[in-house]
């Protein structure tokens, strides 16, 4: 597949008109960027803005509360990552690019979804383990 040149520069190297399409990304990005923590960028692909954007199951000590055990803030956490990929669903979803490119992106994050569910029903299995052993959450 060609890719149309940028700037008006033709190029017959596909490993420069990759790094260019990068280059041109992370242009768009920095100029387009406005405040939300996802974007698409011109060929679909989701971007990731916000710094940290992209940790896995990270928790801050100020949302924890005294009532909820590790299991809750856990579940808590995998649902909040589990919403931003379905808000990033429904955004590919509304784009305007292909439907083959739609569904490639729709495809892959809908394993992620996935995963996260798998992941909520583990950690529900395992506090429901705990509850009924009297297991201790910590080690």
């Amino acid at each position: 597949m060609a890719t149309p040149p940028i700037n008006g520069i033709s190029r017959n190297n596909p490993l420069a008109d990759l790094w260019a399409e990068r280059i041109q990304a992370n242009k768009e990005a920095k100029s387009g960027s406005d405040g939300e923590a996802t974007s698409l960028t011109s060929d679909g692909k989701i971007r990731v803005n916000a710094p940290g954007g992209m940790k896995v199951a990270s928790t801050n000590a100020s949302e924890e509360t005294d009532n909820d055990d590790e299991y809750t803030r856990q579940i808590k956490e995998l649902q909040k990552q589990l919403k931003r990929v379905m808000d990033q669903i429904a955004k590919v979803k509304a784009s305007g690019m292909s439907d083959e490119m739609k569904a490639q992106q729709v495809l892959a994050l809908n394993a992620q979804a996935v995963q996260i569910q798998g992941q909520i029903v583990k950690v529900m299995a395992q506090q429901a383990r705990a509850a009924q052993g009297g297991v201790s959450t910590t080690a």
